[in-house]
């Protein structure tokens, strides 16, 4: 039976103490480096938004603003195709949750929509937040939220600690514009708003009340304003430029 002298047993453990201890020092120190490499890319970026994953824990957001008609749907699928970020339409998912089946919210909803006037935003804010908990994603598209004031405090109340804004892209487009888009629209998308009595309230709701807030948002250097009274092949060639400053 081979017999280890107890000196050589302490000298054993010294070694291996020594190597463990050397070890982890090698890996913090290469974890110091990984974060100190993250931190002077972000610091590169424009001042559009921070670094877009500063958390797991948090879920990156980008606001997508503009009138009715100005070419937020069709650009954030251009955007999702090409940088990877989850499209969630507040208006599409009012539209859904509006047709689904036995939905406590769907008669609330329908008269908003009809009326152009906009929805509570505890309702919103719940739709918007079951889409997100059930993705696998973590970096996500907001369009056409939050479209006033109350929207902004509810959305600061319900989400605190769970999502981040790190940019707000502003699409910029002509009234009339918007509402030739919205009417020609209309004829094949079967959308109940998109008629010209409720398209003069929600451009008056957007003047009065989502101006505002990117007002707001422009005081915090958070707005990316994109002129979107163009062809969707220009207007995406600056959103590119937008959404390639927004990470490493």
């Amino acid at each position: 039976m081979l017999r280890i002298r107890p000196q050589r047993l302490i000298y054993g453990k010294l070694q291996l103490s020594a190597y463990i201890k050397a070890t982890l020092t090698f890996l913090h120190h290469k974890t110091t480096l990984f974060t100190g490499n993250i931190g002077s890319c972000v610091s590169r970026k424009i001042s559009v938004a921070s670094t877009m994953a500063d958390s797991k824990n948090q879920y990156n957001v980008v606001f997508v603003l503009g009138g009715p008609g100005a070419g937020k749907g069709t650009q954030c699928e251009k955007i999702q195709e090409k940088f990877g970020f989850e499209h969630l339409s507040a208006g599409e998912l009012l539209r859904q949750e509006r047709q689904a089946p036995n939905s406590q919210y769907g008669d609330e909803i329908e008269t908003h929509l009809k009326n152009g006037s906009i929805v509570p935003v505890k309702i919103t804010c719940s739709l918007l937040r079951r889409e997100m908990d059930s993705s696998p994603k973590n970096n996500f598209l907001i369009d056409g939220f939050p479209r006033n004031k109350d929207n902004l405090d509810g959305w600061n109340l319900e989400m605190e600690g769970v999502a981040k804004v790190r940019a707000v892209l502003f699409f910029d487009c002509p009234d009339q514009v918007c509402v030739e888009r919205c009417l020609n629209r209309g004829l094949t998308s079967g959308r109940t708003d998109d008629n010209e009595e409720s398209l003069k309230k929600r451009i008056e709701t957007y003047r009065n009340s989502t101006m505002p807030i990117i007002k707001h948002y422009r005081t915090l250097d958070l707005v990316a304003q994109v002129d979107g009274n163009r062809s969707t092949d220009e207007v995406f060639a600056d959103v590119e430029k937008v959404f390639k400053n927004l990470a490493c």
